[in-house]
């Protein structure tokens, strides 16, 4: 292939979807392959879709063995270079049923639906992501002893640091600070703002770089949400924002209604437009729900408890992180929302797609958001978010707004893998239960 043939700069390319649990899928082809891939695709059984962390098949599936093939069309638009393996590129790809139509479950075909609605309705969605991880040696040992913005701790993971970052500034994405998390071994990198599908194609990179990049320096690096008894726990924020068609003025600002900043606010006459107070009359209206899709593991229930700084309620406010949905107090242009309950092992198509029919669901039918606090809301009588993952899926099931958006197949076949996931958790005993109750009874 020569280099203006699509893909000739490299000599194998990484074709990746995810499945529903947005673990990355996928084939190496040799670049000579990829101008058919562009044309026809590349098959693969529709089952692979909802593959369960087992993993396995989930127990009757949309799509069972005599259900036929899938298509995975390559985006050209999202190919990248690997920095770390030279000669690969990587691109993501959407999945079609042979005959064309979008197959139900593929969650980069969702997300690109529901912003199909907005730009109908005139509006550009846009969205930063702050992955929090747990960066680990010898197996389960923290890879430091350090806490929150300890500049020591950059200077031992200052290689590590130094090739995250390049992973994805080759791949085309801004990297901003990067630091030390609350607890021992634990960081976070946040991925500068971007349209949602560049910004969910680029935490599924993140994640296969920074799992690579690692395992080339003798470490484990893992998102899962709380991977320790201690208080480190893995979040993965959402600031969000409207803007108008051309991408120019943040619909999200303006004086409607004007908020009390603990420590003031840039402009000080600003506030919200009624289109960012319906968002977050939405992302209220259905947070149980939502929770399901952004905190998708048994594990991250033991993330949603007061005392980590993770949310566990529906409450909103000024600049206020005892709540859910936090409001920066850079107002104006840099007027946005922060969803703070999100976890790292939320699959971000399906979770960004769900937030999104969420705030859309708000703007459209004008839900007012309770009164915003400012007081410490793990201490007020605030909604609680679902304790466990098969509450939030009860909620996730019964909601008829992301039933319609996400569609009723998606929703089915994702309500059955985390059921499936919470019934394996209930056969497994830890070592707090043993000491807890072995020698009391």
């Amino acid at each position: 292939m020569s280099p203006e043939t699509p893909g000739g700069e490299f000599d194998r390319i990484r074709l990746v979807w995810t499945d529903l649990n947005g673990v990355p899928r996928g084939t190496s082809l040799p670049a000579d392959e990829y101008e058919h891939a562009l044309a026809e695709g590349i098959g693969f059984a529709n089952g692979v879709t909802e593959f369960t962390l087992e993993p396995g098949l989930v127990e009757d599936p949309a799509h069972p063995p005599q259900a036929g093939d899938m298509l995975a069309h390559p985006d050209p638009e999202s190919l990248v270079p690997l920095s770390w393996d030279d000669g690969v590129g990587l691109v993501f790809s959407d999945l079609a049923d042979v005959s064309g139509t979008p197959q139900r479950l593929c969650a980069r075909s969702v997300l690109q639906r529901v912003l199909g609605e907005y730009d109908d309705l005139g509006y550009t969605p846009m969205v930063g992501l702050e992955p929090e991880f747990s960066l680990l040696a010898d197996g389960d040992v923290p890879f430091n002893e350090r806490t929150s913005y300890d500049v020591d701790a950059l200077d031992r993971a200052s290689t590590l640091i130094g090739e995250w970052t390049e992973a994805m500034e080759v791949a085309g994405y801004s990297v901003g600070g990067v630091h030390q998390e609350s607890q021992p071994g634990q960081y976070e990198m946040n991925i500068a703002y971007a349209d949602p599908l560049t910004t969910a194609d680029g935490i599924v990179l993140f994640r296969h770089a920074l799992k690579s990049v690692s395992r080339r320096h003798g470490y484990t690096a893992t998102m899962m949400p709380r991977p320790h008894s201690g208080e480190d726990a893995n979040g993965m924020h959402f600031h969000l924002s409207l803007w108008d068609a051309a991408g120019e003025t943040n619909r999200f600002a303006g004086s409607e209604r004007h908020l009390e900043f603990p420590t003031g606010q840039r402009p000080p006459d600003a506030g919200l437009s009624a289109d960012a107070l319906g968002f977050v009359g939405g992302l209220v209206e259905h947070m149980q729900a939502l929770t399901a899709v952004c905190n998708p593991t048994v594990n991250s229930y033991k993330r949603l408890i007061p005392g980590l700084w993770a949310p566990c309620n529906t409450a909103w406010g000024p600049d206020n992180r005892s709540v859910n949905l936090r409001i920066p107090p850079e107002l104006g242009p840099a007027t946005r929302v922060e969803f703070r309950s999100p976890d790292s092992a939320a699959n971000p198509y399906l979770a960004l797609a769900a937030t999104l029919a969420a705030g859309l669901d708000g703007i459209r039918n004008d839900i007012d958001p309770p009164e915003p606090t400012t007081g410490n809301a793990y201490e007020e009588t605030h909604p609680r978010l679902p304790r466990t993952l098969w509450a939030a899926v009860d909620h996730f099931e019964d909601d008829d707004v992301l039933r319609e958006a996400l569609g009723e197949t998606l929703v089915d076949q994702y309500v059955k893998i985390k059921r499936e996931e919470f019934d394996r958790s209930q056969h497994h005993v830890s070592e707090w239960e043993r000491d807890e109750y072995r020698d009391e009874f």
